[in-house]
């Protein structure tokens, strides 16, 4: 599972929950990529958005709550481009994403073919009416008019 994580909110603890509910039992192994701070300068108010290391940390203690058990598998590392390690590991089975990015998931597989390797299951979870809330949203209530 990959994204910017920024604000933690629902739409994140969500998708954060359906990628432990997948890794394997016995043997599997949990990694967030989160976009390091240098891949965020497009996105909107984004001098607004907490650096690398807080949003590391929020993850971690999310995790921490919702499966203790897997602290010595898991493991969150920096995106610093557009696939992550994803495009480059072998060893990855699947990725967790949600609907509006779905599209991204089959540009990684189509990499992950063209530099030889087997794609990944695309594991999909869609934005839930009510509760959908972007990081950007929240940033934009921060801005006083």
């Amino acid at each position: 599972v990959g994204g910017t994580f920024d604000r933690l909110h629902y739409g994140h603890r969500k998708l954060l929950t359906l990628a432990v509910a997948s890794v394997r039992d016995a043997d599997g192994l949990l990694v967030v990529g989160i976009t390091a701070d240098a891949m965020l300068t497009h996105k909107t108010r984004s001098a607004l958005i907490a650096p690398l290391g807080e949003r590391t940390a929020s993850v971690v203690a999310f995790l921490d709550d919702l499966a203790p058990g897997l602290k010595n598998r898991r493991k969150c590392v920096p995106i610093t481009d557009e696939y992550g390690p994803l495009a480059s590991d072998p060893s990855f089975d699947a990725l967790v994403l949600s609907h509006e990015v779905l599209e991204n998931g089959g540009a990684a597989n189509a990499e992950r073919e063209r530099r030889g390797m087997a794609p990944v299951d695309l594991l999909v979870t869609e934005r839930t009416g009510c509760f959908g809330m972007s990081s950007t949203a929240l940033r934009e209530q921060d801005v006083v008019p």
